[in-house]
């Protein structure tokens, strides 16, 4: 994520401009548990989070644009798993900038009140693509900074608490036989290290080659899945989903765009669940959820000068892949008898900053910062003393913070940003699936931060006398912390640095923390250690649009165009319809047809349908009540489709025809 801090003036104003809010979650007692026959109980539901436009994107901050329209759909992807006798793990894939520790308490609040899942039990995860929106943090300091606008937006807050609970209780409703199986695999060459000097920093590197080809190998390569395959009526158990962590950031397309979308991570979610569906035979695509694993320092290794959707596409498509053949793999490594296992802590780190000589720092925004990353650095900013990257303090490093120019100066910054407005209040979760042990973090974690605090969690499983096993440290789960780096990585102040806000001990700090809920849970099961209540007083912001143009009838605007000499090809056809606030952008609008013996049928290539379901049909709002749909990357056979536009708010489909032969024609509705 970058964070960009153009003018201090300017944060005191916005600090000051909107009206605050109380938010207030009790946790309720879980239901009780159904009774089961079956030794593992498994759904898996998919559910669009795709908003209206008007949102800001959260990732880019100030660079950010407002949501236009969408190029991929946003989605929520639940997974519910129940052992016999034990408790649920219901984990949630968004795809998101990240967690939410107050959507996360409002989930909890809801569910536990009327089902058996705990607080323990849910996991929100993330993908961490830049150009989804922001708005629904449970803390100031990233409802401002993380986007373009600012402020905590109610109503989209509540239209993803409503969706993804939706999907949750509906998942509960599927409940069937379940196996599983946990795996993983190594991908190189897709992904790349952006902040190598920091990397090789750190003393447990040896190796201190820094040759152009080292940012390829500097990396976490690993891929983790956890295959799941229901029952069907017959008996038979078919895949029906997966979940995989892996680390990339997810900044394959620019900040320049208005739509929202989520990068590389729909490639590697689609290709994946169309691999397995025509692999396997399968009527509904399986869903795939992935998310991030240890992504701080990692960037998508797209070719230098191409960042867009073709390289996203390249890169997302070839993770897809590479987890398609170990799905495979795990064909004869699926059984029912596992453990599950879950626990979950909050920190109040302004309360609690020392876990035994470990201690973190009151939290301070590091000149670097305002850099931006190396693949999105900030126009001229990042070549200013001190916010360049690479050069930490060297005089009066001796307090907390050490090497870190503090943005503004360590006494006008805490004026402006006290130390109440930063995220404080970390969720820190352990979890164990099957074989697996993972550790769901809310900050962005480096490559070595994350071996740093998987050497503490094996450790754990030592000291418990467990064997060693395979880990899993996840980015930017339950909320949004910043990043973690590692001590070495710290001292030399490179924008992930400059954005690890609670000084040079966090990694540590961190690792101590998770050993420790790990050690507990292995001792213990599954538990929650959290407050009767938490109260979030987040100030506000509207931008979720409300109808403010009369209803129109549906129509062609002008004929369709076909669109050449970008990097991608693609047909533009513009309508008029309704207002964005009765589009219901959630629900599915565009599909290309084929004339097939005289029927207009759903049209797909390799068994892939062309809809907006994919990464080729795409809307942008045009303002008021207009729209523009686009295809991208079309047939070139000379053949006529057809574009079809759902009903919406009580109007009939609206088609257009698109052919090489007859562009400009209309098609009937």
């Amino acid at each position: 994520m970058r964070l960009v801090f153009v003018a201090l003036f300017s944060l005191l104003l916005s600090a000051c401009q909107s009206p605050s809010q109380h938010y207030e979650f009790a946790r309720a007692a879980p239901q009780p548990l159904a009774e089961q026959t079956a030794a593992l109980l498994g759904a898996v539901v998919e559910v669009d989070i795709t908003p209206p436009p008007g949102l800001p994107k959260a990732g880019f901050s100030t660079w950010a644009e407002y949501g236009d329209g969408f190029r991929t759909r946003l989605k929520a992807r639940v997974f519910y798993l129940r052992p016999k006798g034990g408790e649920p793990l219901v984990l949630v894939q968004t795809d998101l900038l990240a967690g939410s520790e107050i959507l996360h308490a409002a989930l909890s609040q809801r569910l536990a009140a009327v089902t058996e899942i705990a607080p323990q039990n849910l996991v929100l995860t993330a993908n961490h693509t830049h150009a989804a929106p922001g708005q629904y943090f449970g803390s100031d300091f990233y409802n401002k900074h993380a986007s373009n606008a600012a402020g905590f937006d109610q109503r989209w807050f509540n239209f993803l608490a409503q969706r993804i609970e939706g999907a949750i209780l509906q998942v509960r409703g599927q409940l069937r036989p379940a196996k599983l199986a946990v795996g993983q695999t190594e991908i190189w060459g897709q992904t790349r290290n952006r902040s190598l000097e920091p990397y090789l920093n750190n003393l447990e590197v040896t190796d201190k080659d820094a040759s152009p080809a080292r940012v390829f190998q500097a990396i976490n390569p690993t891929l983790t899945m956890v295959r799941i395959d229901l029952q069907g009526s017959d008996g038979q158990y078919r895949p029906r989903g997966a979940f995989s962590s892996f680390s990339i950031h997810g900044t394959g397309i620019g900040s320049d765009t208005g739509f929202y979308h989520a990068d590389v991570w729909a490639y590697i979610a689609n290709e994946l669940a169309w691999r397995v569906q025509q692999h396997y035979g399968l009527a509904e695509k399986p869903i795939h959820g992935a998310f991030e694993a240890t992504h701080g320092d990692v960037a998508p290794n797209e070719k230098p000068g191409q960042l867009g959707y073709a390289e996203a596409r390249r890169v997302g498509s070839n993770i897809g892949a590479q987890a398609f053949a170990l799905f495979r793999q795990l064909d004869g490594q699926l059984r029912d008898e596992v453990q599950l296992h879950s626990a979950l802590r909050e920190v109040d780190v302004l309360q609690q900053p020392s876990i035994g000589a470990i201690s973190l720092c009151q939290p301070a925004v590091g000149a670097a910062l305002a850099a931006g990353a190396s693949e999105h650095l900030s126009p001229v900013i990042w070549r200013l003393p001190f916010i360049h990257p690479g050069q930490p303090k060297t005089w009066f490093a001796d307090d907390c913070q050490g090497a870190k120019h503090w943005l503004g100066t360590s006494w006008l910054q805490p004026l402006i940003l006290p130390p109440a407005e930063f995220p404080h209040r970390l969720l820190i979760q352990t979890l164990q699936i099957d074989n697996s042990y993972w550790a769901m973090l809310p900050f962005e974690v480096t490559v070595m931060s994350g071996q740093l605090i998987a050497k503490q969690l094996q450790q754990t499983l030592a000291d418990a006398g467990r064997p060693a096993a395979p880990l899993v440290v996840s980015s930017v789960a339950n909320g949004y912390t910043g990043y973690v780096t590692t001590p070495s990585e710290y001292a030399l102040q490179y924008y992930e640095g400059g954005h690890t806000l609670y000084g040079p001990q966090t990694a540590p700090f961190l690792a101590a923390h998770s050993g420790r809920l790990l050690g507990e849970m292995l001792a213990r099961g599954n538990f929650a250690d959290l407050p009767v209540s938490r109260d979030f007083d987040l100030q506000l912001g509207e931008f979720w649009p409300t109808a403010q143009t009369e209803a129109q009838p549906r129509q062609l605007l002008q004929p369709p165009q076909l669109i050449s000499g970008e990097e991608e090809p693609y047909w533009r056809l513009q309508w008029q319809d309704q207002a964005p606030a009765a589009m219901a952008f959630e629900q599915p609008l565009l599909q290309i047809e084929t004339l097939q013996q005289g029927q207009w049928q759903p049209f797909s290539r390799d068994g892939r349908l062309d809809d907006d379901q994919g990464f080729d049909l795409a809307v942008r709002w045009l303002g008021q009540n207009d729209y523009e749909a686009r295809w991208y990357n079309p047939p070139t056979d000379g053949a006529t489709y057809r574009l079809r536009i759902a009903p919406r708010a009580g109007q009939p489909a609206l088609s257009a025809l698109l052919s090489r032969q007859t562009v400009g024609v209309p098609g009937s509705r």
